[in-house]
This record gives C-alpha cells, structure tokens and sequence, in this order.
C-alpha cells in the first residue's frame, strides 16, 4: 500500500509540472479590427528565445502586472489549451548597455 501510494503522488507531481512552462522573450502585441462591426481585437504574444514556439498571453494579466509590447520578459506560468500561459510569476528584463 505504501509503494502504491507513492506511486500516485509521483504520477500527479509529474503531471503538475508538465503544465508548468517558463518562457523568456520580448512581448508582441497584435491589433485586430472587425470593419463590420468595428470591434478590435488586442492579443499578446511571446515567442521563447530557447525553443522558438510562440506563446499566447492574456491582455489583462499583462496590464495587471504593467507589461507592455516590446518589452523583454521572463513569465512562469501553467500552460493551457491552444499554447496559452496563465502568468504565475513575471519579471522584466532590463537589457544592459
């Protein structure tokens, strides 16, 4: 019973990390406009400078953290559908001159 139980506690701790992802990169911002409707669209991107696979980030977290576009960041975060990152933790990065 004890092996059975440590077994299943490694299995959900392996899963829990496989949703989690850190990501480092410069922030894009993409603006869209319905003409018809005239609604516009703000999505935000990352693109991770290790693996090269693009992001997506929720514009509302980002204005609740104070990010904007063009900037380079750091975001840990659980992964979601459709390679969304929900943001756990962030942090500017200041590049030096």
């Amino acid at each position: 019973m004890k092996y059975f139980v440590t077994i299943i506690i490694l299995i959900s701790l392996t899963t829990y990390s496989q949703a989690e992802e850190t990501v480092t990169g410069v922030l894009e911002e993409e603006i869209s406009e319905n003409f018809e409707t005239g609604e516009i669209d703000h999505r935000f991107s990352i693109k991770d400078e290790s693996t090269g696979r693009y992001y997506f980030v929720d514009a509302k977290e980002l204005k609740e953290k104070g990010m904007k576009s063009g900037e380079r960041v750091r975001i840990r975060g659980e992964r979601q559908k459709n390679r969304r990152i929900r943001i756990r933790e962030s942090q500017r990065i200041v590049l030096e001159k």
